[in-house]
């Protein structure tokens, strides 16, 4: 076989590696990556999906949404129904191909927060604060500085070139053909009172941005962690070997007078039981709904899951698969002013075409870009007896002796952010399409463009949710679905906040520039009527919230006594040599899209991996 051949199952047969990695996603390569830099390390990944790297769906960052749903690159979850949600089933996309998530996402590149992630260290954790992480934000990434052009369309945009990554394997940077909404934004926040103060890689600030995309400049192709950290020269290392379509079974753990020793990995391929052996660790990044799913399935977790299921236990730990946290969307859909473009255009087939003819030419083009722009804003209008009876309802759930102490722990210092007026608790983002969540959990239908006319989406995500969820198996076979329940908006404060940062979107829409590039008395996907009563926010938010597929926190990283999964060291309680390096071990979710956290993470993971 070629060195690079991922389908073949030759000579895995009782194969042995000094490392085996459960997952090729956004965290897994960037560990494989760097762990086989030492030409002497033997280190074997396995990825349940396929190897599409070469795919043009994956290649072209503008067509992420047409792999949604095919079983080629996503696992396509749905959650259980949510009652909270008025018993909706909330979208669980996942990459199912070699760069995982990263190779299917709408590519935004989001940095977290200082005070996000010393809430981290705070939580038990050191070494994991601003100062721990930030080293490894900027090593993930190779930053492009924008053009002149950008520059000068986006006045007062910040972009502080001395924070950049240099030298990492993700390709950032800003699109070639924005639209005026995207200027507008910009404008319309300074108008405000919310100028852009501070680059957000810096990790504080309130206002908006120009979003980076994980792009390559020069290619215009998308810099997932296939392409970025599995490029032809690490496909040719020798000590390096991959393979897809493995679906993993359980980890083998061998009992030793020190604990539990991961000893090797049982997994499925081409109808065939398979196992290999690690000799020195097994490394989970299979994320935060599956890499719980694989510990439930080798005997780690709460005992009463585990035997309701006919596994028998061997480390008990409740912590797994709880502790879920996500970010929700709320879309509001506007209709542009007539003559003005809209990403909706691309459902005429001659639009499209010539969309795609220009990125064929040039890379140039809507094709080539992520075409979004967002803010970082407090609650903006948000009293000091409204807050502080948010922080009431926090305080009395701190106190409720049924509350999990991980849950206690964490909305402590949850409540500490809230009580800062000016701790940004919302990302906003202006989407130049439609979104049309009222379709139901069809992702293909949410997503379809299919509302006649032409519209942008302007939506708010919670920076630091308190709501909960959780990940569990629902058998023993592990070709079944995990149970996915989201949570999202199932705190009253989260609901709260959310219909509140919705409120003032809705009134943010009728501030110039913005104003004067949509419609005067044109449709509104959202609601007829402007949102001015919070109670009717609320069910809106209830109806219309979806998912962005952000799931952390389902192995947190916490001391054992408070519901921790790992270590700060990123080791499986009760476990010698078993690590988890993905999304689930974050203990907070961090602020914004999580794939820039992801890569930090497995960064640091690799390097306190070969510390020992």
């Amino acid at each position: 076989m070629s060195q690079f051949d991922t389908e073949s199952s030759a000579g895995l047969e009782n194969a042995v590696f000094d490392y085996a990695i459960v997952g090729g996603g956004t965290a897994g390569l960037v560990v494989a990556n760097r762990l086989t830099e030492d030409p002497s390390i033997r280190v074997i990944v396995l990825e349940a999906g396929t190897n599409r790297l070469n795919d043009p769906r994956i290649i072209i960052p503008g067509l992420g949404l047409a792999t949604f749903e095919n079983p080629e690159f996503d696992w396509n979850f749905r959650s259980i129904p949510q009652e909270q949600l008025n018993d909706r089933k909330l979208l669980g996309n996942k990459g199912r191909t070699l760069g995982g998530s990263s190779a299917i996402n709408l590519g935004m590149v989001v940095y977290p927060s200082r005070s996000g992630l010393d809430a981290w260290e705070t939580l038990g954790n050191p070494g994991w604060g601003w100062e721990g992480l930030s080293p490894y934000i900027r090593k993930f990434q190779n930053s492009t500085p924008p053009s002149d052009a950008n520059r000068e369309f986006f006045k007062g945009m910040r972009y502080d070139e001395k924070s950049q990554g240099g030298a990492g394997p993700v390709q950032v940077s800003l699109g070639d053909q924005y639209m005026p909404f995207h200027s507008a934004w910009m404008e319309t926040f300074e108008g405000l009172g919310y100028p852009q103060v501070e680059d957000p890689i810096n990790g504080a600030g309130t206002g908006p941005f120009v979003t980076p995309g994980a792009i390559d400049p020069v290619t215009h192709t998308r810099s997932h962690s296939g392409a970025a950290y599995l490029g032809q020269d690490v496909q040719a290392r020798p000590n390096l070997r991959v393979v897809t379509g493995a679906l993993v079974e359980k980890v083998i753990l061998d009992q030793q007078s020190q604990g539990f020793v991961a000893s090797g990995v049982r997994f499925i391929k081409d109808q065939k039981t398979f196992t290999v052996s690690a000799q020195k660790e097994v490394i989970l990044a299979a994320g935060t709904t599956q890499t719980p799913q694989i510990l439930e399935l080798s005997g780690i977790g709460r005992s009463s899951v585990l035997q309701a299921h006919g596994i028998s236990p061997i480390i008990e730990n409740s912590g797994v698969g709880e502790n879920l946290q996500d970010h929700g969307i709320v879309p509001l859909g506007y209709e542009v002013a007539d003559g003005l473009p809209s990403g909706d255009m691309a459902r005429d087939p001659a639009v499209a075409a010539a969309a795609m003819a220009a990125y064929q030419n040039d890379g140039s083009g809507p094709l080539g870009m992520a075409p979004f722009v967002s803010a970082f804003m407090p609650c903006v209008g948000l009293g000091q007896p409204d807050r502080e009876e948010m922080l009431h309802k926090i305080k009395t759930c701190i106190e409720n002796p049924a509350t999990p102490n991980t849950h206690r722990k964490q909305f402590e210092v949850l409540e500490a952010l809230l009580k800062d007026p000016e701790e940004p608790t919302a990302q906003y983002i202006l989407a130049p399409f439609q979104l049309l969540p009222r379709e139901g959990d069809d992702p293909k239908r949410i997503f379809s463009l299919s509302h006649p006319g032409f519209f942008i989406s302007l939506v708010a995500s919670l920076s630091y949710p308190l709501s909960r969820g959780s990940v569990h198996i629902q058998s023993a076979n592990p070709q079944d679905a995990p149970l996915i329940d989201h949570g999202i908006l199932r705190h009253p404060v989260d609901l709260e906040l959310h219909a509140r940062h919705s409120m003032w979107l809705d009134k943010f829409a009728e501030a110039e520039p913005m104003a004067s590039l949509l419609k005067k008395g044109g449709q509104r996907l959202h609601t007829a009527e402007p949102l001015t009563e919070l109670e009717k926010a609320k069910e809106i938010c209830k109806e219309l919230i979806l998912s962005v597929y952000h799931v952390s926190g389902t192995c947190a990283m916490m001391p054992l006594e408070d519901g921790g999964v790992v270590d700060p060291k990123l080791k499986v309680y009760g476990t010698t040599n078993l690590r988890v390096v993905d999304a689930s071990i974050f203990p907070l979710e961090p602020r914004g899209n999580i794939q820039a956290t992801v890569f930090a993470v497995a960064e640091k993971a690799a390097d306190i991996i070969r510390e020992g």
